[in-house]
């Protein structure tokens, strides 16, 4: 097992954070890659309380400050759980941005919010933390661990940096997640970026007359798990070089199979506003922060058989169609709905109350969205302005 950081904790008993993390991950199957990951035996002991410390502390002197990660392996310190890996297809990222943001992918769905570090004498270790983190909910193809990222994160208490790779330690010795530097090989020609890192958010598959084969991993002899015909829309969840080729990992809009295309078949795709959306999607954060780009009214009822009234929404919009908007509910809670290329793809609903369901329909320019019995309507003009 990793030995990482040895953390203190005042609120959560170990045993606490073994069980939260056991319900997380007992559901999950993720493929164990043959060799093993090498051992951390470094640790260093360090102070927790429950307070998170601020993002807002400078982060420029950081050794952490501006690195992206990929996600190696997750360890729990329960042997019933042991090292869970991501399957070989997903994608999982971290950008530590030097204002404080963190970016991540989680497999089809992306987060974002804000991180703190604190280093010791040597930078090499020291105490981490990351602060709230708005995550969209877009049914990701089996299996996931972005539940279990997103939920575990504000639980990490320490890092440690060792043989080039990132350590992020749960308070009370509950796990350890270990990252893997991510290039993103944007130095490799020809290679598009994910949008992490700048590249376009979705592709749209062209140059074809019939049938295009995703293909489970980036070789013309891999299985095919899907087929798609010219003017597709796929998120882009990034490129590489194999075997002489450019290939990109993609996933249909709004979950789907995930697997790869030959890069000479796509192409960034418009969205509804008529831009190619480029860069990490912000919406969520700054709709968490209630940064709203407009606020309002639109149609909404929250049981079956209500007739309809009036909720108040704000919208966060990244552009491209991509945008958060969260709605107060007459009982004061609050609904968030996530669009990307203009069209909604899910709410902010949470599995272990059940999944409710979510669907939609279209008339003309109008959203039509129920979140189990709650109903709403949302016009165009609220996701792409004017």
């Amino acid at each position: 097992m990793f030995q990482g950081l040895s953390i203190k904790a005042v609120v959560l008993t170990p045993g606490a954070i073994l069980w939260i993390v056991g319900i997380l991950l007992a559901s999950q199957v993720a493929a164990v890659e043959e060799g093993g990951m090498q051992t951390v035996t470094q640790s260093a002991a360090m102070e927790s309380d429950n307070a998170a410390p601020a993002a807002t502390r400078a982060t420029k002197d950081n050794p952490l400050a501006g690195t992206s990660w990929r996600l190696l392996a997750f360890e729990s310190m329960d042997d019933a759980i042991g090292m869970v890996r991501p399957d070989a297809r997903s994608n999982y990222t971290m950008r530590l941005n030097r204002d404080g943001s963190v970016t991540m992918s989680l497999n089809c769905n992306f987060a974002s919010g804000t991180w703190s570090a604190e280093p010791s004498d040597n930078g090499a270790s020291g105490r981490f933390e990351f602060g709230p983190l708005a995550v969209t909910r877009a049914r990701c193809s089996p299996p996931s661990m972005g539940q279990s990222i997103a939920t575990l994160a504000e639980f990490i208490r320490s890092y440690l940096l060792k043989d080039g790779r990132l350590f992020l330690s749960l308070m009370a010795d509950g796990g350890i997640y270990a990252w893997q530097p991510d290039t993103g090989e944007p130095s490799i020609t020809g290679v598009p970026s994910a949008p992490e890192n700048g590249g376009p958010r979705n592709w749209e598959i062209t140059a074809i007359s019939g049938k295009l084969n995703l293909r489970e991993l980036p070789s013309t002899t891999a299985r095919i798990v899907a087929t798609y015909r010219s003017g597709a829309i796929l998120d882009n969840m990034g490129c590489g070089r194999t075997e002489g080729r450019i290939w990109c990992e993609v996933e249909q809009l709004g979950g789907g199979p995930r697997g790869y295309l030959a890069a000479e078949f796509l192409k960034p795709a418009l969205s509804p506003d008529g831009t190619a959306a480029t860069g990490p999607d912000d919406s969520a954060l700054r709709a968490g922060q209630s940064r709203f780009d407009a606020t309002g009214n639109i149609p909404c009822a929250q049981s079956s058989g209500q007739a309809m009234t009036q909720c108040e929404f704000g919208v966060a919009r990244a552009g491209g169609g991509y945008a958060t908007v969260v709605i107060k509910k007459p009982d004061g809670r609050s609904r968030a709905i996530y669009f990307r290329m203009g069209k909604p793809i899910g709410a902010d609903t949470s599995q272990a109350g059940g999944d409710p369901g979510f669907r939609v329909t279209k008339e003309s320019d109008l959203h039509m969205i129920r979140v189990g019995n709650e109903r709403y309507e949302i016009p165009d003009a609220v996701i792409l302005g004017g």
